[in-house]
This record gives C-alpha cells, sequence and structure tokens, in this order.
C-alpha cells in the first residue's frame, strides 16, 4: 500500500512538472511572437519617408494580421508581456499619424526639399560619395533663409533634416570618417540654430 501511494506521489509530481513544462513552453511561445511582432514593426517604420502608399497600405494590412493572430493569444500572456503588446500597438498607431501628417504634408514637403537640398532633394541621388556636400547645401540655404521663419518654416526644415539623416543612416557604413565628422558638425549646427530660434521666440 505504502508502494501504490509512493507511486501515485511520483505520478503526480510528473504531472505537475509536465503541465509546468508545456505552460513556461507556451510563454515563451507567445513571448517569442511578441518580440517578432516588434522587430518586425521596428523595421518598417523605420524609413516612413521613403516608403510608397502602396507599400504602407500592405504595411498596415500586414500588422493588422498580425495583431488579429496575437489579440486570440491573449489569454496566455503575461502582465508584462499584455504591457508590451499594447505599448507596441500605441507605438504602430503613432507611427500611422506621422505617416498621415506627411502625405498630407508631402507636396509643401516636396517644395521644402528643393529649396533646402536643390539637386540632392531627390533622395535616390544622395549616395555615400556625396552625403556630406547634401548637409553642406542643406545647410547653406538654411543659413540663408532661416531668417524669414516662423515655427512653421522651421518644422518644414526639421523634416527634410530628418529625411536626410534616416538617408544618411542608410548610408553611414560607407562614408568616410572624414564625412562622418563633418556631417556631425553640420548637424549640431542645425540642431544649435533651431534651439536658438526656439528660445528667440518663447
Amino acid at each position: 500500500m505504502k508502494m501504490n501511494n509512493w507511486n501515485v506521489r511520483l505520478v503526480v509530481l510528473f504531472l505537475v512538472a509536465l503541465l509546468s513544462s508545456c505552460s513556461a513552453t507556451r510563454e515563451q511561445e507567445v513571448e517569442g511572437d511578441v518580440n517578432e511582432l516588434r522587430s518586425w514593426m521596428n523595421s518598417q517604420t523605420n524609413q516612413l519617408a521613403e516608403r510608397t502608399e502602396d507599400d504602407w497600405n500592405q504595411t498596415k494590412k500586414d500588422f493588422k494580421r498580425r495583431t488579429d493572430e496575437l489579440d486570440q493569444k491573449q489569454d496566455k500572456f503575461s502582465d508584462k508581456l499584455k504591457a508590451d503588446y499594447q505599448q507596441i500597438k500605441e507605438d504602430f498607431r503613432k507611427k500611422e499619424e506621422e505617416r498621415s501628417k506627411m502625405a498630407e504634408r508631402a507636396p509643401e514637403l516636396q517644395q521644402w526639399e528643393q529649396d533646402l537640398l536643390g539637386q540632392y532633394a531627390d533622395k535616390s541621388a544622395v549616395n555615400a560619395g556625396n552625403v556630406r556636400l547634401a548637409y553642406r547645401t542643406f545647410m547653406d540655404n538654411v543659413r540663408a533663409k532661416k531668417s524669414a521663419w516662423g515655427n512653421e518654416g522651421w518644422e518644414m526644415a526639421k523634416l527634410v533634416f530628418k529625411e536626410l539623416n534616416e538617408r544618411h543612416d542608410a548610408l553611414s557604413e560607407d562614408v568616410s570618417t572624414e564625412d562622418q565628422v563633418s556631417i556631425k558638425a553640420l548637424q549640431m549646427e542645425f540642431t544649435a540654430l533651431e534651439t536658438v530660434d526656439d528660445v528667440d521666440n518663447n
């Protein structure tokens, strides 16, 4: 009888361990799914300005499909994973708003790009060999035009600056160290000028 009781205990312990293992595996699986969604979203929203409308619409469809699938698994989420998942959704919503504003401002932004970047307004023409010249052209025009800008002007200039930075980041591995130093100085100059303007207007 004692032997039987011992056997029952072993079986119970085995089942508990097995259930615990299955539960841990399920948690790891859904955590991996959420982490994969975050990585995918970051890659899709890293350079919003360079995405075509059709491409972005496909990204929104893919995001909905992925989140619809994960919504069905939320009963397996820990509290922390639920919070992380909701943050990913919120981050994507903000990216959608940013993209919508870009679309609304596209015609105006295109004109600002032409005014501030000249021959480098077409981002595909900016490469590792001439990206420093693109920044120099940008800053030459900023210095010449900034006195006529109000808040709206600076906002548009910052959008052009942001797009130029994104293009630079995509090329950075191939940009020479000497050019990187010059670009950093020009980036800091723009930030300083914009900060001074903010102070003057407040």
